[in-house]
C-alpha cells in the first residue's frame, strides 16, 4: 500500500530530524561544560534548577548533587549571586523552600541568593531569570545529561552560560529517554519564541 510506504518514509525522516537536532544540541554545548569548578570562567551568577525533594524537606540524590556543586563553585568566587529556581506541589514539597533552607546551612550569605518559585522547567527558569536580572554571564549546575539542553535555551536566548557537572560522567545508559524527546521540544519552543520575538 502507498500510503504505508508513505507513512514509513515519513516516520524515518521525522526520527533522523530528531537524532540530528539531538546531536547538534550536544555538540553546540561541549565546550562550555566543566566538570573542575575551578576552570569555570568567572560568571555573574550560578542557576542550580530545582528537582525534587522529599516531603521532610530533604534534597533528593539529583538535587542534591546539584547543590554540592554549585557550593563548590561559590566557595571559590564569593560575591556571586546563587539562583535557586524550581515549583511547589500543592500538599506536597516545595524545591526553592528546600534549596533556600540548603545554601543557608552553607554559610551562604542571604544577599547572594535570589529565588524563583515558578521554575517548572529549565526554558522556564532561564526565561524569568533573564527577565528578572541583567546579568548575563551564568554558569548552570546540572548532571550531565541534563546541561546540553540547559545551555542550549540559555545560548539561544543571549546568555555567556556555561555549565559545571554535578557529577562523574553517568555514561549514556544514564540518560532519562524522556530527555531526548525534551531537548526537541525546546528546540522548537525556541523557535516558535524568536519567530514570536517573545520575551
Amino acid at each position: 500500500m502507498a500510503w504505508l510506504k508513505t507513512a514509513g518514509v515519513l516516520a524515518l525522516v521525522l526520527i533522523l530530524c530528531a537524532w540530528i537536532i539531538n546531536a547538534y544540541v550536544v555538540v553546540k554545548a561541549k565546550s562550555r561544560m566543566f566538570v573542575d569548578p575551578a576552570a569555570v570562567p568567572l560568571v555573574d551568577a550560578v542557576i542550580v534548577p530545582g528537582a525534587s525533594v522529599y516531603r521532610s524537606g530533604k534534597l533528593s540524590p539529583v538535587l542534591q548533587q546539584r547543590m554540592d556543586g554549585a557550593l563548590k563553585y561559590l566557595a571559590l568566587h564569593a560575591g556571586v549571586k546563587l539562583f535557586l529556581s524550581g515549583h511547589a506541589i500543592p500538599g506536597g514539597y516545595n524545591e526553592t523552600v528546600a534549596m533556600l533552607e540548603f545554601a543557608k546551612r552553607n554559610a551562604i550569605p542571604v544577599a547572594d541568593i535570589l529565588v524563583d518559585e515558578k521554575g517548572r522547567s529549565t526554558y522556564v527558569t532561564l526565561l524569568n531569570f533573564r527577565r528578572g536580572s541583567g546579568m548575563r554571564r551564568i554558569l548552570i549546575v546540572s548532571q550531565e545529561y541534563h546541561l546540553p539542553r540547559a545551555l542550549y535555551i540559555a545560548q539561544t536566548m543571549g546568555f555567556d552560560a556555561s555549565g559545571l557537572v554535578a557529577t562523574e560522567d553517568p555514561g549514556p545508559d544514564s540518560i532519562p529517554s524522556r530527555e531526548y524527546f525534551t531537548r526537541l521540544k525546546d528546540f522548537i519552543l525556541l523557535r516558535i519564541s524568536r519567530w514570536f520575538n517573545a520575551d
